[in-house]
């Protein structure tokens, strides 16, 4: 089965966020200094399980703020002033009952769950840096959901 035709058997039942957390350390902060941001999906805790025709998708994203330019690493938790830590849940069902194979898992995971979930993470972290007193950011968009995608 290709992709495209594993989407039109998918129905999305609801997007949750069973986790949400944000640390945020005002001694850390610098006011007036500049301000650099990370973020990303941490593939490796990303759960996915079928069980007959409902899958249920769970994926971790993460970002952080520094006022030092080249902090790559949430290991490096001295230079982070701000981290916020979300765990966003898929509940899909599907139209037949089919078993997902790894390599359409993978593509789901990859190409089609960050055009659904980002909008959801970048109100979040404008919300949470707002709610902490920082400075307004908006993420940038995934990408150009126009662009065609290979199927």
């Amino acid at each position: 089965m290709i992709l495209k035709e594993f989407l039109s058997e998918v129905n999305i039942n609801s997007v949750t966020i069973p986790e949400y957390c944000y640390y945020f350390d005002q001694t850390k902060f610098e006011s007036g200094a500049s301000l650099y941001y990370q973020f990303f999906v941490d593939e490796k805790k990303v759960s996915f399980k079928q069980k007959g025709g409902k899958i249920d998708i769970k994926i971790p994203y993460f970002f952080s703020a520094s006022t030092k330019e080249g902090v790559k690493s949430r290991k490096n938790k001295e230079e982070i002033f701000f981290s916020l830590d979300i765990i966003y849940n898929l509940i899909i069902t599907l139209e037949k009952e089919i078993e997902i194979e790894e390599d359409l898992k993978k593509a789901f995971i990859e190409r089609i769950a960050p055009r659904i979930l980002h909008p959801y993470f970048r109100q979040s972290v404008a919300e949470s840096l707002q709610k902490a007193g920082l400075p307004q950011l908006n993420l940038p968009l995934f990408e150009n959901l126009s662009e065609h995608l290979d199927f």
